[in-house]
């Protein structure tokens, strides 16, 4: 007994609807997600480039520790950063025997070079919760420069 086309078409009038209904939620949270991790990436770049900034600030003036947070906290006006820390001191070549402050000269066999390093942190809450990540994400950004010593 052969269906016709009439038949067939009344049969499923409404099943292009109901998909639609069924699928729709399913797009829209994955395009919330889409969103919400592309921006949390685009903060954690910005993050690390403030710490950039910072070291990069530390390199020209080693000791000004307030002044390579204030660069990394300028580096990105818009975002209340966490935290921001600088340190700098001395150590050899290979990156061992440091010493914090250069108070002192490290034990080097050979000469031994300067270091500034820039931490930098931000608390980004998502826009949903998503089970294994934690809420909020802590996005850490870091840099360290290493400059001529004696």
């Amino acid at each position: 007994m052969p269906i016709s086309y009439r038949r067939f078409r009344a049969e499923s009038d409404g099943s292009s609807l109901v998909e639609a209904a069924l699928i729709l939620p399913i797009l829209v949270l994955m395009m919330v997600a889409t969103i919400d991790f592309g921006r949390a990436y685009s903060l954690a770049i910005e993050v690390s480039s403030a710490a950039h900034a910072g070291a990069l600030y530390g390199a020209q003036n080693p000791s000004n520790t307030a002044g390579m947070v204030a660069a990394a906290r300028l580096d990105v006006p818009g975002l209340a950063l966490s935290s921001a820390n600088a340190t700098y001191g001395c150590e050899c070549h290979d990156g061992s025997s440091a010493v914090s402050g250069c108070l002192t000269p490290p034990t080097c066999a050979e000469n031994y070079v300067n270091y500034v390093k820039v931490t930098t942190s931000f608390s980004y809450t998502p826009l949903l919760i998503y089970p294994g990540i934690p809420n909020p994400i802590v996005l850490q950004g870091s840099a360290e420069m290493r400059s001529g010593g004696d």
